[in-house]
């Protein structure tokens, strides 16, 4: 693969194809790096780290080999079998100055129905000015730009005042527990800093403002899966008895309850201060409409008329407690009635709820009688954790995009997912979600939707935009 930035046009040539994108498109960050950075995006995607089961040790063994070359030390920790974690630090001059982590997780979702691709999902293929495949966004591009960041720093032979370090982990997408959370408990000195910086955040809100606004995850929902089973009556089938002594039927009642249930708006200071961030139209009316618990509904049904029908699905999980059933099982033989039926609740509470506050709403949901019916098992118990806004570091990213994308402000936001930082946090270190994102040919819902969905992929402009930055932000090291 080639590519050069001196002509009008880019072009870049893969297994013997050429295509010509327009220079206007990519961000001109010299053309070696760009072309090292589509080359280990491609690689990474082509390493299939599909959790489950994992396998990253595949990916974080790429990773060590290419450092190698470079002459840059790095360990591959293995938390579990096959769970691989690779780790490496560029010593900064001062012990005492504070040290970044460049952070980023190997493992990727499973790719399901195929043929809705419209290239293989482990590809890696370069179209249309996009790196195709699964893990692309979410988040090897990230691993990629991060990692030719620290390359290109060794190389330099830049000596930042503090440690910066580059770690891409195990496990993010079930719990980051064969990641940093595993790492954080037994290899702490390897992975400690005193800021962190990962996925989370970063896209440019497609909104029409005086000054382009990218959001910054400060905050995130905690985590509280659940297990439900619920027992009853079993048999045969063509003898099958009262059906409200059915574990299955029990089970259904409580998942239309569930279902049916609507959340109390709670309004937090970090709901406050989003929308407080943003240049809203009307804004002393916008605020005063959306920071409401009174005229929120308003507020989202005018959006949805006038923005998009979907926004409520942006809006109301910053504001609510959400319980979505996921997973049903029973029974396994076609003329069986089971006795036991089971459950599984994804449970995003905000920030200062816990497993407490879970069992006092499920209570209030099912009813006293069918609550006590069932039966809870915590699978997941991470609550959520929050980095402030008034920090060096976070001065340091606005700075940073502020340069590259002149004007531009931060938003910081409240994740209704989980990432990684959900450990750090824990430990008290500060972490924030950024890798940023223009909007190109694809829409913000389009990029929403690949994250997990089909045809993933990333423009080559933002893989080299997310590099400029990491590279800039580290240069204030």
């Amino acid at each position: 693969m080639c590519i050069c930035l001196d002509n009008v046009y880019l072009i870049i040539e893969l297994e013997g194809k050429a295509m010509d994108i327009d220079e206007t498109k990519i961000y001109d960050f010299e053309k070696d790096f760009a072309r090292e950075a589509v080359e280990v995006l491609q690689n990474l995607i082509r390493i299939n780290t599909s959790n489950p089961p994992g396998n990253e040790i595949k990916a974080a063994e790429w990773i060590h080999s290419f450092l190698s070359r470079e002459g840059i030390e790095s360990e591959i920790i293995e938390s579990a079998p096959t769970r691989g974690n690779v780790i490496a630090r560029l010593e900064g001059k001062d012990k005492s100055a504070p040290s970044l982590l460049l952070l980023s997780h190997l493992d990727v979702v499973p790719s399901q129905n195929l043929d809705e691709w419209q290239v293989p999902p482990f590809s890696g293929e370069l179209k249309d000015g996009f790196i195709w495949g699964r893990g692309a966004v979410d988040m090897k591009g990230a691993t990629a730009a991060q990692l030719i960041t620290f390359v290109r720093l060794h190389r330099e032979n830049i000596k930042p005042k503090g440690d910066i370090i580059f770690a891409a982990t195990a496990d993010e997408e079930c719990g980051g527990h064969f990641g940093p959370g595993w790492l954080l408990e037994h290899k702490f000195e390897l992975i400690k800093a005193d800021n962190v910086v990962t996925e989370g955040g970063g896209q440019l809100l497609p909104m029409k403002t005086k000054y382009p606004h990218y959001v910054i995850q400060i905050s995130e929902k905690g985590i509280f899966w659940t297990r439900l089973r619920t027992r009853g009556r079993a048999g045969h089938g063509s003898m099958p008895g009262p059906s409200k002594e059915m574990a299955i039927v029990k089970m259904m009642k409580v998942i239309d309850k569930i279902a049916h249930y609507t959340p109390p708006i709670i309004i937090q200071d970090l709901f406050k201060e989003t929308i407080k961030a943003m240049d809203l139209p009307y804004a002393p009316l916008t605020r005063r409409i959306f920071t409401s618990k009174r005229f929120i509904k308003f507020g989202v049904w005018l959006a949805k008329k006038i923005i998009d029908e979907e926004i409520e699905n942006l809006i109301y999980p910053l504001v609510q407690n959400k319980i979505t059933p996921t997973v049903i099982h029973a029974g396994e033989k076609e003329n069986n009635i089971p006795g036991l039926c089971e459950a599984i609740l994804d449970v995003r509470m905000l920030p200062g709820f816990d497993r407490a506050d879970l069992n006092k709403e499920l209570r209030k949901i099912l009813g006293k009688k069918l609550f006590e019916e069932v039966e809870l098992e915590p699978i997941i118990d991470q609550p959520g954790g929050l980095t402030p806004t008034n920090t060096q570091f976070y001065q340091k990213i606005e700075q940073t995009i502020g340069e590259l994308d002149p004007g531009a402000k931060l938003v910081p936001i409240l994740s209704p997912g989980s990432t990684d930082m959900l450990h750090f946090r824990r430990k008290g270190i500060q972490a924030y979600g950024f890798v940023p994102m223009k909007i190109d040919e694809l829409s913000a819902k389009e990029l929403a939707s690949m994250v997990h969905g089909y045809n993933e992929r990333l423009s080559v402009s933002n893989l080299m935009f997310a590099t400029r930055f990491f590279y800039e932000l580290c240069l204030k090291y």
